[in-house]
């Protein structure tokens, strides 16, 4: 009896698994035949799920994939994809839910199909977030950092609007521990680093730019429901162990944030505008057309607090010097806001000396510590009124074409992809850093043939103001190819270094630097200085002018005088005349040039 038992429960067993695989293989036919039917894996969705332009994913790390041919090859990942749900292979449910969400919505059949787990670590995450609210962050320019020379953008995700600090950031960026610039620059140009998205605490970011770096931040608060949050939350968490080949100009951080947009809201067409180059300000304002942006809020840096104390509320400068720098105590017939004054602007200066290593951690956390009992003396709120900047949405776009005529009876066309040089209306972009790259020039003079006549591979030149606290170097640096003077064609490099003295909106400068052209076996090189004059003042206005003297080898000696005057037209659209004074023309040595440009 127990042997007929024994017989019939093995057929039983044998009877279910042959049910369970044959339902399983037809299950899986009819999910295939699904796919194919309606050729989901054409889908554009699926397609930005992995980050595919111009034929595969833009994703470089093999864990982003399950197929082995999944960088290339959209249909083999979406059947790779079910395929490991369907035997609960890869560990797919946990590690890419927002795929396996699209896939459920998308496949009707496929949700009984599934091996269903737990996924803790991805709950937790969630939990975490407590994503309701998403804000594009823009801190400026920092100049003096190869990385950050154009900006820089990431995304705060929130769960309350009115406590932003205890947010998370969503960032991008390269991986690297290099310090030297020129080694960052290369490899950033010719994608030798990985780039990594990262998930940290938003005050985190606040203290690094605001504190340390001393850049102002904009926030964009997005327009997008409750859906999209989610979606983009998930797409991080996909995206978090992975990494792309991180390219300084194009595939930078700006452009790989505006990915995590794209898989939020389906409709968005964002990453596809960046052919050659993406420039954080762009990828702002490209989220315009879309009315993606519902706020903007400006958050000043701890530099632009200590300067507006110092204009504004600080009447005996030598005072303060000798307060901060000898720690004198503070004058007891002063009111308490000037107390206030003194000791907010003490504190800052002395985060901002922590960041340049003038005092170690010890001795910055005694004085730190020492100032803020002080401070808590006065209980009063600081209330500083640093008026708000240009919004930087709605300054002229990065890539200029202008077309000028020349009094000389010449015309120049220029044409440059990136950025903001001295004669471009300064709206939204740091006054006083000036960053161009690949500026062609291209000149039709009378009577002779159109020629080549200057391309600027690199030209920057940062103009910070001095004060009594504070006393950046400028400096500049201009690397190409030019049509000297009458004199013949050249390679071209000129360093210059130098003081500047105002604010943004008036600043004097004066640089010294050296003139080096080189061409075959000739060499001209001068050495030279420049006193100029900038002012940012009037509304839709610049004006500028700047007297040179070069002393070249081979008896060439130059006197230059330059004014110029800019005009807004539109927000992407301007007038520049300019009047030149140049000795080392053979004739038409006084000329004015009259241009228009368009920014886009």
């Amino acid at each position: 009896m127990l042997n007929i038992c024994n017989f019939f429960n093995r057929k039983s067993k044998y009877f279910l698994l042959t049910f369970l695989f044959f339902t399983s293989c037809f299950a899986s036919s009819s999910t295939n035949t699904f796919i194919e039917q309606t050729k989901l894996y054409e889908n554009p969705y699926w397609a930005k799920l992995l980050h595919y332009r111009n034929g595969k994913s833009e994703v470089d790390s093999d864990n982003f994939f399950i197929s082995k041919d999944g960088k290339t090859d959209l249909k083999k990942e979406l059947f790779e994809t079910i395929n490991s749900l369907e035997n609960g292979k890869n560990d797919i449910l946990c590690r890419f839910p927002l795929r396996v969400n699209w896939l459920k919505e998308n496949i009707p059949q496929l949700e009984k199909n599934i091996i269903q787990y737990s996924c803790a670590q991805l709950d937790e995450y969630l939990n975490a977030m407590n994503a309701k609210h998403v804000t594009m962050v823009f801190p400026t320019a920092h100049i003096n950092s190869p990385a950050s020379m154009y900006g820089h953008t990431f995304l705060r995700v929130s769960s309350n609007d009115d406590t932003p600090l205890i947010s998370n950031a969503v960032n991008y960026a390269a991986k690297t521990d290099d310090t030297n610039g020129l080694i960052f620059a290369y490899k950033g140009l010719f994608g030798k680093y990985e780039g990594r998205y990262s998930i940290l605490p938003y005050y985190e970011k606040i203290k690094e730019y605001n504190n340390l770096e001393q850049r102002d931040i904009w926030e964009y608060d997005l327009n997008l429901n409750q859906e999209e949050v989610n979606r983009l939350v998930l797409h991080a968490y996909e995206l978090k162990d992975s990494y792309s080949d991180y390219f300084f100009f194009k595939e930078n951080c700006s452009y790989n944030i505006l990915w995590l947009l794209e898989v939020a809201r389906d409709d968005l067409d964002l990453v596809s505008h960046f052919t050659f180059k993406t420039v954080p300000l762009d990828s702002i304002k490209i989220l315009k057309p879309y009315d993606l942006i519902k706020s903007s809020n400006y958050r000043y840096s701890s530099m632009k607090k200590m300067k507006n104390i110092l204009e504004e509320k600080i009447q005996n400068k030598e005072y303060l010097k000798a307060f901060v720098d000898k720690d004198e105590p503070l004058n007891e017939n002063l009111s308490q806001e000037d107390k206030i004054s003194y000791l907010d602007f003490k504190i800052s200066y002395l985060q901002y000396q922590r960041a340049n290593n003038d005092y170690d951690k010890k001795e910055y956390l005694e004085k730190y510590l020492k100032l803020l009992k002080q401070r808590s003396a006065y209980n009063s709120a600081s209330n500083y009124e640093i008026k708000t900047p240009f919004n930087p949405l709605y300054s002229h776009d990065s890539a200029r074409i202008s077309i000028s005529y020349d009094s000389s009876d010449s015309f120049e066309l220029s044409l440059k992809p990136v950025y903001n040089d001295i004669y471009d209306i300064s709206d939204g972009y740091l006054a006083g850093a000036y960053i161009d790259f690949f500026d062609l020039g291209i000149k039709k003079e009378k009577d002779k043939n159109i020629k080549l006549d200057r391309f600027t591979l690199l030209k920057i030149k940062s103009l910070a103001p001095r004060d009594m606290f504070f006393k950046p170097l400028s400096w500049g640096i201009d690397l190409g190819y030019e049509h000297f003077k009458d004199q013949s064609d050249y390679l071209k490099i000129k360093p210059e270094m130098g003081l500047t003295f105002g604010d943004e909106k008036d600043f004097i400068y004066m640089m010294i630097g050296s003139n080096i052209y080189y061409k075959d076996s000739d060499q001209l090189y001068s050495a030279g200085s420049t006193l100029g004059f900038i002012t940012n003042r009037f509304e839709d206005f610049k004006l500028g002018a700047s007297y040179s003297y070069d002393k070249y080898n081979k008896d060439l000696e130059n006197n230059q005088v330059e004014l110029f005057l800019t005009y807004k037209l539109e927000e992407n659209s301007a007038l520049n005349i300019k009047y030149i004074n140049d000795d080392l023309y053979e004739k038409d040595k006084e000329r004015v040039k009259i241009g228009i440009s368009y920014y886009f």
